[in-house]
């Protein structure tokens, strides 16, 4: 079996890094890594490019926080290999073990005692003149937001090409399942459990009260346009990849074509994660 292992390739990683590597060879496991984390690291051992890796990797080890795995999940994206994270970060919805149980979670993972289970991406366009001109995959969310700190930018909002309001905010938000605990929950979004498919839409910010977050089928096409011109807006995909958008463009989003499947523990269920991570009560009254 081989593993890619993706890290945030800093220097204060180096030392999970090295156990990661021990434990995943103590089991058999031959560990891929990325040519610029074996150079920042300093690790003695090989290096692959990241196309080596999407070809030979069985599973994908991931140590960080979610943005690492949203890293890794849109490298390694159409490819149906499990993707098992480890928090290294403060938060971590997505990351649910943690790096001090690495070897128990290997150990149960190699004798299939782990669940893998499908999370729903979504597929973004930008439209101009009725071509597209970039498309990108999230698995937590895409937005559309402006540039100018004290400015608000008008949207129009159109699902399945019907017609459904204009508003003014400062942006948009359209989430997956997985991502509604993301900045969609920020933006007084709903919590939608990640096993569902739906696609979730959240204004930010808007200017008036009766415009209200909306969570829609997964067969939804959501399309927004910016109606305010000269307005520098932007249409970012995970947090990570930012695109200019204007008035001449169109965000249309559906379903990706492609999941995630992500390994879970049997033992540990999704609200338990929701009380651990949001701070709820523990015991019942």
């Amino acid at each position: 079996m081989k593993a890619a292992l993706i890290v945030k390739p800093k220097g204060e990683v180096k030392q999970q890094v090295e156990y990661a590597i021990s434990i995943l060879q103590k089991y058999k496991i031959i560990p891929l890594l990325e040519n610029e984390t074996v150079e920042r690291l300093i690790l003695d051992m090989p290096s692959y490019t990241i196309m080596e890796m999407r070809n030979m990797a069985d599973i994908v080890v991931v140590l960080g926080g979610d943005g690492t795995l949203l890293y890794a999940s849109r490298i390694f994206r159409f490819l149906k290999v499990p993707v098992l994270g480890f928090n290294l970060g403060r938060l971590g919805f997505i990351m649910e073990h943690h790096m001090e149980d690495f070897e128990k979670v290997m150990k149960s993972y190699i004798e299939n005692k782990f669940l893998i289970k499908r999370r729903m991406k979504l597929s973004g366009e930008i439209i101009c003149g009725g071509e597209k001109i970039y498309e990108e995959d999230a698995l937590n969310e895409i937005v559309i937001n402006k540039g100018a700190p004290s400015r608000m930018i008008e949207l129009s909002i159109y699902i399945d090409d019907n017609f459904v309001t204009r508003y003014r905010s400062d942006g948009a938000i359209i989430s997956s399942p997985t991502g509604s605990t993301g900045y969609t929950i920020s933006a007084g979004g709903p919590i939608v459990h990640p096993d569902l498919d739906n696609i979730i839409l959240s204004p930010i910010c808007p200017h008036s009260l009766n415009i209200r977050p909306i969570v829609l089928p997964k067969t939804s096409k959501v399309e927004i346009k910016v109606e305010t011109s000269n307005v520098e807006c932007y249409a970012t995909f995970d947090g990570q990849i930012v695109r200019p958008f204007n008035s001449e463009n169109i965000l249309r989003v559906t379903k990706s074509s492609g999941d995630l499947n992500l390994v879970v523990s049997p033992n540990r269920n999704y609200y338990s994660i929701l009380r651990d991570k949001l701070g709820w009560g523990g015991m019942p009254c």
